[in-house]
C-alpha cells in the first residue's frame, strides 16, 4: 500500500480503497461527520464575536466569506454561506435596564421624565346582585428615582370621583390641551400653561377624546355630537376657539381623529384612513384602506397604521407608511388585535400591543426601532388596558395591563443603551 497523501488543516482523507470496504452505514457516518464538522466551522465563526452570524443557505447573500460545500444526497452541491459582519441585521440600542410596579394604579400624565401623576384604584366593598361595587380613587405623584410616592392635588371636579385625565403637551413643550372626563360621556378641557402651571378652560359640549396639535399654537379637537360628527374645534393657546371647515360629506362620524405638523388625519366609517392640509380649501385625500388605528410619529414623517383583522380571517398587521401614502417595507406585527400603539418622542421608537389566539405567536407589548428596523418583545404576555404612555425623551415606556381582582397594575419600563443585537420578527 503506498503512502497516505499529506492532508491540510481541516481536511479528511478516505482512500477509495477503504470506501469499498466499508458498509451502507459506515457510509452515513462519514457523511454525518463532515456536517457536524462543518457545523462545528460556523460556531467557531459565531463565537469569535460572542454572537450569532447570520446564515444563508442562498448564493444572493452579498459579499460573503469562502463557501464550504457538502456533497448533497443527490450528487449536487449545497452551499451555507456565512454572512460577513457588514451583512448581519443593524443592531438597535434599546434594553430594559428596569422595571417599576405600581398596584391598582393608571397613568395620568408625565410630569417630567422622572416624575408622573396616577390614580390608585381600592375595592372598598365588593359588589353584589343588588349593589355595584364601591371603589376609592387617591391621585398620587411618583418619582421614579425612588419610586417615592406622595397625595397629589386633587383636580378640581364635582362629586367623589376623580375625573380620567388627559394631557398631551405642545410640540415645543410649552402648552398642553387637558380633558378631564367626569364620566365616558363628556369632557372638560382646559389649555395648560406648562411653566407657570396655569390652566384656561375651553367651553362647549365635548363628547370626543380625538384630536392633535396641527402647530405650536394650535390644538384640533374633533368635540363630537350627540347627532352627527359634530365641529372641529381650533383651540389656540390663549384659549380662543374657531370652527375649522371640513368638506367630506361622506364622513358622518370619525372613527379617529387627529392632527401633526400642519395635516390633518382621521378615519371614516369604510375604515379610509383620510389626510388634508390644515387650512388648504381642497377636499381630503384616501392615504389607505382597510385602517383600524393609526399613530402619527411626532416629526410626521412616519404613521404607524394598523390594518384588519378582516372578515376573511386575515391577520390584523401593523404597517408603516410615508406621508405621501407609501408602505414603508414589511409588517412590524401581526395577529388578531393591535388595540395600541405610541411613538417616542423623539420618533424613533413605537410601542406597540399584540393579541393573538395561538399562543406561539406574537402576544403582548413590543418595541419597534425605526434605526434599524428591529423589533423586540418588552412585556410579554400583557395585555394593555389602558394607552401605552412614554414619558418626555422617550426613555421610559408606561404599560397598564389588569392585575389582581381586575384592578390595573401599571409598569413603567426604564429603557438603557446597549450593542446587543435584537431579533428580527419575521411577519
Amino acid at each position: 500500500m503506498g503512502a497516505s497523501p499529506q492532508l491540510l488543516p481541516g481536511e479528511i482523507h478516505i482512500s477509495q480503497e477503504d470506501l469499498s470496504c466499508r458498509t451502507k452505514k459506515g457510509e452515513i457516518a462519514v457523511k454525518l461527520t463532515l456536517l457536524l464538522m462543518l457545523a462545528l466551522e460556523l460556531t467557531a465563526c459565531s463565537a469569535k464575536n460572542g454572537e450569532p452570524v447570520p446564515v444563508d443557505s442562498g448564493a444572493s447573500a452579498g459579499q460573503t466569506d469562502d463557501s464550504s460545500a457538502a456533497q448533497g444526497a443527490g450528487g449536487g452541491d449545497r452551499k451555507l454561506t456565512v454572512v460577513k459582519e457588514t451583512d448581519a441585521p443593524k443592531r438597535a440600542d434599546v434594553a430594559i435596564e428596569r422595571i417599576h410596579r405600581f398596584e391598582g394604579a393608571a397613568i395620568d400624565a408625565w410630569l417630567s421624565d422622572d416624575a408622573l401623576r396616577i390614580t390608585t384604584t381600592k375595592l372598598e366593598k365588593p359588589g353584589t346582585d343588588t349593589e355595584e361595587a364601591k371603589f376609592t380613587y387617591t391621585p398620587e405623584t411618583v418619582d421614579l428615582t425612588n419610586d417615592a410616592r406622595r397625595p397629589a392635588k386633587e383636580l378640581e371636579t364635582e362629586g367623589d370621583a376623580a375625573p380620567l385625565v388627559k394631557e398631551l403637551p405642545s410640540p415645543d413643550g410649552k402648552f398642553a390641551f387637558v380633558q378631564q372626563w367626569k364620566d365616558k360621556y363628556t369632557a372638560r378641557n382646559f389649555v395648560k400653561n406648562v411653566a407657570t402651571g396655569g390652566m384656561t378652560e375651553i367651553t362647549g359640549a365635548n363628547y370626543l377624546e380625538s384630536g392633535g396639535w396641527v402647530d405650536e399654537g394650535t390644538y384640533l379637537l374633533a368635540a363630537g355630537a350627540m347627532d352627527g360628527r359634530g365641529d372641529i374645534l381650533a383651540v389656540k393657546t390663549d384659549g380662543t376657539v374657531s370652527k375649522m371647515t371640513l368638506d367630506d360629506p361622506k364622513t358622518e362620524q370619525f372613527t379617529k381623529f387627529t392632527a401633526s405638523n400642519g395635516i390633518v388625519y382621521y378615519t371614516d366609517q369604510a375604515q379610509n384612513l383620510k389626510t388634508l392640509a390644515y387650512g388648504a380649501a381642497s377636499k381630503p385625500t384616501v392615504l389607505a384602506t382597510g385602517v383600524s388605528g393609526f399613530e402619527v410619529a411626532p416629526d410626521g414623517t412616519r404613521i404607524a397604521v394598523s390594518t384588519g383583522p378582516g372578515p376573511d380571517g386575515t391577520a390584523a398587521r401593523l404597517l408603516l407608511y410615508g406621508v405621501d401614502g407609501r408602505q414603508q417595507g414589511s409588517a412590524i406585527g401581526k395577529g388578531d388585535l393591535i388595540p395600541y400603539m405610541s411613538w417616542s418622542a423623539d420618533a424613533v421608537k413605537l410601542a406597540f400591543a399584540v393579541y393573538a389566539e395561538d399562543r406561539s405567536g406574537m402576544n403582548g407589548v413590543y418595541l419597534f426601532d425605526a434605526a434599524s428596523g428591529m423589533v423586540v418583545p418588552v412585556v410579554p404576555n400583557a395585555f394593555p388596558q389602558y394607552p401605552l404612555s412614554w414619558n418626555p425623551s422617550g426613555t421610559r415606556l408606561g404599560v397598564t395591563a389588569a392585575g389582581k381582582g381586575d384592578l390595573p397594575v401599571t409598569e413603567i419600563i426604564d429603557f438603557k443603551k446597549t450593542t446587543n443585537p435584537l431579533r428580527r420578527w419575521n411577519t
